[in-house]
Formats: C-alpha cells, structure tokens, sequence
C-alpha cells in the first residue's frame, strides 16, 4: 500500500491515519474481512498506537472496521442488509432535510450547488472518479445545510459515511456515476422551481437508485 508523506497541516496524526486507512479500505487496499496489525500500521504511518487507536476507534463508529473479543481490529464486512439498512436511514433523514430545505434557498446557494454540480461533471469527463465522488458529497451537503436542522444533519452525515464503501463500489462504474450527475441536475431543478414535494421524489428516487445497484452487486 502506498503511504502518502504525512502533511505538515492541517491534519493531526489520529486524521491522517483516519483518512488513510478509511482511504485504504474505500479503494480496496484493505479488503472485508482483512485483520489490521496495530504494530504494522503504525510503522506505515509513522504513528505511535495512541493516535492509531484513536482513529481506528472512529473508523468503528462509522462501519468500516470491527473490533474482537481478543482485541484485534478487522475490516468490516460489506453486505446487502446492512447497504439497505443504511440507505433507508438516509433516505428518510435526507428527504426530510430535502423538505426543510427548499422553501429557504436562495440564488446564492443554488448558484453554489449549481458550480459543485459542475465541478463534479468535469471531474467525470476526466475519469477521476475519487474526485467525483468528492463533489458528490458536496452537492448533498450544501442543500441539506440550508435546512438549518444540525442535529439531524449530523445523524445524516453519519449514515452518509457509513455508506461511503458503498458509494465507492458503485461509482467505480462510470456510467452509473454519469447517472448520477443526471439525478443530480433533476434535483437542482426542482430547488430552482421551489417545488417541495418534486425535490422529495426526486432525492429519495436518488438515494433509492444506489440500492437498486447494490442489490445487482451484492447479490
């Protein structure tokens, strides 16, 4: 596995193995299943064990590793029920924010989501699909802060990461990306438009259609 140098700023050493090792599992360096060896990751992060198993102990908190009995740290499995158990818990938190949020837009934060929607598209047209993905995340979170419901926005960012090796799966396949971008645009639509209950269909069909893919993958 390749080990970036550790940034001087503006990580911590617990965010910089937490990014790495999270970054490790997303691309399928460390797969499901796979047992962690504290001594071994911390020489390749050049850590000691503190911050290792405090990042470890956030990397449990979002799904993407399991701690034993006998004390040891694996990757943690990826299956259909636990995708639909996620996906349904964003899609019901992340229509409601959806809901809150489009009667407060304004030109302002639509022109940002419109620039992010771009910025995601060219990420595409170049393939660089880590990047894409990134936008992706944007796109969500700049809508869903406008609903101004923080408590409920945390409980969604946390599905959100959890869903992350799901995500990453999926959007390896370009053309599923590229559907995406055009679910993304219907649902910028109906914020321009106002229109409350369309951005509700149009957000949970989006939230919907990584499952629909999942269930082809997982099955």
């Amino acid at each position: 596995m390749v080990v970036p140098t550790l940034p001087g700023a503006p990580l911590n050493k617990q965010d910089w193995a937490y990014h790495q090792i999270r970054q490790w599992i997303l691309s399928g360096e460390l797969k499901p299943g796979q047992r962690l060896d504290q001594d071994t990751l911390a020489n390749m992060l050049s850590i000691s064990r503190i911050p290792l198993r405090q990042a470890l102990s956030r990397l449990f908190a979002q799904g993407f590793v399991d701690h034993r009995p006998n004390q040891s740290w694996v990757v943690s499995p990826v299956s259909l029920a636990d995708a639909r158990d996620v996906y349904a818990g964003r899609e019901a938190l992340e229509v409601l924010l959806t809901e809150m949020a489009t009667p407060l837009i304004d030109d302002g934060a639509l022109d940002e989501i419109a620039a992010i929607l771009e910025a995601q598209q060219s990420a595409l047209d170049k393939e660089d699909l880590d990047l894409a993905r990134h936008h992706d995340r944007e796109f969500h979170d700049r809508i869903y802060q406008v609903a101004g419901m923080q408590r409920t926005l945390q409980m969604q960012q946390q599905l959100r990461a959890m869903s992350d090796r799901y995500i990453a799966m999926y959007m390896s396949d370009i053309d599923r990306a590229l559907a995406g971008i055009r679910e993304h645009r219907e649902i910028l639509e109906t914020l321009r438009a106002g229109d409350v209950e369309a951005a509700k269909r149009a957000v949970g069909a989006h939230v919907r259609g990584g499952i629909v893919v999942l269930e082809a993958l997982l099955s």
